[in-house]
């Protein structure tokens, strides 16, 4: 199933294409002028298949080119460990490319704000399944469209994760997002009552670009080479491009 959108947004000039492929969700989206033309497609396998062609129907629908972005963005994880290093390889390549800076947005982040604009609830709670019996786990607080977490993403055990949801929320209301969730019901049984959840599961580019926006405007683009993967697991090593093909 691929979604195609153009979704008013307030914004100013700034144009910024990002892309995500964290999880199985593949998407892109193209922030100009206060609008984002986005596709999007539900495909685990298909990632590196679909991204070109989504980045250049964006740009033709924009009528842009790399060159007139003034940012890259990317989903740069937690998520699956193949996925998230094409994401962010893929946006390193085009704004190293483009001669442009990039900026790397948490997924668990982007998931808050798409379930917070489906919602308006305050308090989100993001879960990805991480296989093995734990989850990505991230818990934030939402003011004007901007997730602040209320403690570090971590990934744990879905019984730790409940000691802190409880702990880090205190029988405040929240909406649940993400695969975690259903894959292990005791996040949800857990706060019966005081969880709501939302219909879409997988992080988007088009949050992706909306905090990327407003990172923009403070001047937190990043060289491509710095934008690294987050993976919240120890055991999972990363070469910045730079040292690839050393």
């Amino acid at each position: 199933m691929v979604l195609n959108a153009c979704m008013q947004n307030g914004g100013n000039m700034t144009r910024i294409l990002a892309i995500d492929a964290a999880t199985e969700g593949c998407s892109v989206a193209l922030y100009q002028d206060g609008k984002i033309e986005a596709v999007r497609s539900v495909s685990p396998q298909g990632h590196t298949r679909l991204l070109l062609p989504y980045i250049d129907d964006v740009l033709k629908k924009s009528g842009l080119r790399l060159s007139d972005l003034d940012a890259v963005a990317c989903g740069r994880g937690p998520g699956s460990f193949t996925g998230v290093r094409i994401s962010v390889s893929m946006a390193q390549a085009l704004a190293f490319g483009a001669e442009k800076p990039l900026i790397g947005i948490v997924d668990l982040e982007a998931m808050a704000l798409r379930a917070h604009k489906e919602t308006g609830s305050q308090y989100v709670v993001s879960a990805i399944d991480a296989r093995m019996g734990e989850v990505y786990l991230g818990i934030y607080e939402i003011s004007e469209n901007v997730p602040k977490a209320m403690i570090p993403e971590a990934v744990t055990a879905p019984e730790k994760a409940v000691e802190l949801i409880s702990g880090t929320l205190s029988g405040k209301k929240f909406t649940s997002v993400g695969t975690g969730f259903g894959t292990y019901p005791v996040l949800s049984e857990s706060f019966a009552g005081y969880v709501s959840p939302a219909s879409d599961n997988l992080p988007d580019a088009v949050e992706i670009a909306e905090l990327a926006a407003g990172a923009f405007a403070d001047g937190r683009g990043e060289e491509p080479e710095n934008v690294l993967p987050v993976y919240l697991r120890d055991n999972v090593s990363w070469k910045k491009v730079s040292e690839q093909h050393a």
